[in-house]
């Protein structure tokens, strides 16, 4: 198959896959939109309905209490003890109930009104489910939904007092509204788009919707509940079932809504973007095959040129000259020809460096090639083992080269794991940096992560070496941040890309500092300030041998996560007690000191307080010159 057949396939799948893949998109984000859409109105028309039920129930209630509470009304029912009836008509009719009742205290029913004469009232033998017993004893107005063989009634329950401040009632008035077609009509009539059935014991007892319908509705109950979704004529629904009790799972109302009827305006829109897109692809393929005949030739010649570059002629160049995308390609291949020349030469010094991050830098910038350097503020890392020199005169050679090329091996991984440059060995001390590049500006943190990582793979591989018969392994690591000059140092027949200063001097210190106090790690001050997530210790001030100032010494302890309140509270303890012997108070400095007995530091320092409180300077400033390396 030819070239131009290639990209003609490749351009009408891909426009076709596009097509399609919009289709798809419209169809699944459009229902799931719809469908979001359809629980809100649903939501919305549950709030709705509840709202507008309890408007009802408060107006029946105030209604009825004023009624009953007037105090003609009060005067004439002391006068009239048998004949209830004028006061439960009235009631019903200004509150336009279907029932009502009059209950006394015992309770027996004194007087009944009926919408309609010839409807059976609800309440006769069907105390227990109303529950009038309860009214009666509380006292207190109320309105629920009662669920009995006959239908559902909204119930609303007005206690009858013999004084209006007193606790007990004497009677109860009962207003009930049948719960049908024309009621949900009255409640919903803001919500005519959904359809609505109310249930009782799995008979539907008032409905919006066709009968047959609310029927198939009522029969979706599981489904609803389960997924909220039910299928009727082929036509898919969401729904939403509301109980009016949470203890009664018999009675309630169904909400639901047309979801493939709400889709239709979506379907039209895919039939629309699946004509235009037919024609656009229809027109673009004819277009395609046109423009393609003129990229091919050219293609041809890049491919040519390319197979000679694969045979190693970096000399060789395309001859083809136009303004447009495949003249620009042929122009950017010729551009990379040269740079493949180039970067023939840098390939053959790659001996000369140890860090792949170092050649990745010079391949990028070549002119880094050359002797000189940079001024970079970064971070630079030294380790060492200690007591390196005594036990590698009791091993032999093999055992210790071994074992040396191990743990070189492991602590470069560490360093390179954190976007590390390994610099150099300097027999088994390490010496690394940090650069800004590579870091996002976070070297600090890169090293002491890798510092503690170094130790924590130590830990690791100490029970290997010491079960093989070797010592125990342990090293010292020194963190120093600041400007350093980094580039190439040496000389036309071997150099080396490092960094050189007083900081890298400095980290070497630390290093060696660390057996004085007896540390793992130990960073400097402005290393100390620029990292976060780190539990750090400072040490003492300190003025090592070749500078005059002194400078604060920390510990890198360990990641903040990884210490616990015991740890932290004696290293706050032992920064009280540094900060007595700065100010000359070494009798409570070593007080504090001598608490933190198992604290290598504080032993350190206790000694130190002894010796100053027996020969106590005439001149002090809490610094402490080191007299050696």
């Amino acid at each position: 198959m030819n070239l131009n057949k290639k990209i003609f396939i490749t351009f009408f799948i891909s426009v076709t896959g596009l097509l399609c893949t919009t289709l798809y998109l419209i169809d699944t984000q459009a229902e799931q939109h719809e469908i979001k859409r359809i629980i809100a109105d649903l939501n919305a028309a549950q709030f709705q309905f509840q709202h507008d039920l309890e408007v009802e129930q408060k107006q029946i209630q105030t209604l009825t209490h004023v009624i009953t509470a007037d105090q003609k009304f009060r005067s004439f029912l002391a006068q009239i003890k048998d004949n209830f009836y004028p006061f439960v008509e009235e009631i019903g009719k200004d509150t336009e109930a279907d029932f009502v009742f009059m209950l006394d205290d015992e309770p027996t029913i004194r007087a009944v009104y009926s919408l309609n004469d010839r409807s059976k009232p609800p309440l006769e033998n069907n105390f227990s489910s109303f529950d009038v017993k309860s009214s009666l004893d509380s006292a207190l107005m109320s309105s629920k939904m009662v669920s009995l063989n006959e239908g559902l009634y909204s119930s609303h329950f007005i206690p009858l007092k013999e004084n209006l401040s007193d606790d007990y009632a004497v009677g109860l008035i009962v207003v009930c509204n049948q719960i049908n077609d024309a009621w949900i009509a009255k409640l919903l009539n803001k919500n005519n788009t959904l359809q609505a059935v109310f249930f009782n014991k799995n008979q539907v007892v008032a409905k919006n919707t066709r009968p047959e319908m609310a029927a198939d509705i009522l029969s979706h109950q599981l489904n609803i509940r389960e997924n909220g979704m039910f299928s009727w004529n082929n036509e898919r629904y969401i729904a939403k079932q509301i109980l009016f009790e949470a203890q009664n799972q018999q009675a309630g109302y169904i909400l639901s809504a047309n979801l493939d009827q709400a889709l239709q305006t979506f379907k039209q829109l895919q039939q629309q973007v699946l004509l235009i897109g037919g024609g656009i692809l229809l027109l673009g393929a004819l277009l395609f095959m046109l423009i393609s005949q003129r990229i091919t030739r050219p293609l041809r010649l890049i491919t040519k040129g390319t197979l000679e570059i694969k045979h190693g002629n970096y000399q060789h160049r395309i001859d083809y000259r136009s303004s447009d995308e495949v003249g620009q390609l042929a122009s950017a291949f010729n551009v990379m020809a040269s740079d493949l020349q180039d970067k023939e030469l840098i390939r053959s010094t790659f001996n000369k460096y140890v860090d792949p991050a170092i050649v990745s830098e010079l391949l990028s910038q070549p002119d880094k090639l050359r002797l000189g350097g940079e001024r970079k503020e970064q971070s630079v890392l030294f380790s060492d083992i200690a007591g390196f020199t005594n036990f590698s005169e009791k091993l032999p050679a093999e055992e210790l080269i071994k074992i040396l090329n191990d743990y070189l091996s492991a602590m470069t991984l560490e360093i390179s794991r954190q976007h590390g440059i390994l610099d150099k060995f300097i027999g088994d001390a390490i010496m690394a940096f940090w650069s800004p590049q590579l870091c996002d500006e976070n070297h600090a943190n890169y090293a002491c992560h890798t510092a503690l990582a170094m130790q924590k793979k130590l830990q690791q591989l100490r029970p290997v070496w010491i079960a093989n018969g070797a010592p125990e392994i342990n090293i010292r690591i020194g963190i120093a941040t600041g400007e350093m000059i980094v580039g190439n140092i040496g000389s036309e027949q071997a150099r080396s890309y490092t960094c050189i200063g007083d900081k890298v001097n400095y980290s070497s210190r630390l290093e060696s500092l660390n057996k004085h106090y007896g540390t793992q790690i130990m960073i400097d001050r402005q290393t100390a300030s620029e990292i976060t997530g780190f539990v750090i210790r400072e040490l003492d001030t300190v003025r090592v041998k070749g500078r005059e100032a002194g400078e604060a010494i920390y510990e890198l302890v360990a990641e903040t996560h990884e210490v616990d309140e015991s740890l932290l509270e004696k290293i706050n303890r032992y920064q009280q007690a540094l900060a007595l012997y700065r100010n000359a108070d070494f009798t409570e400095a070593a007080q504090i000191f001598s608490t933190l007995s198992t604290d290598a530091p504080s032993n350190t320092m206790l000694k130190r307080c002894i010796t100053l409180q027996q020969n106590t300077p005439k001149s002090w400033d809490g610094i402490h010159s080191m007299l050696d390396k």
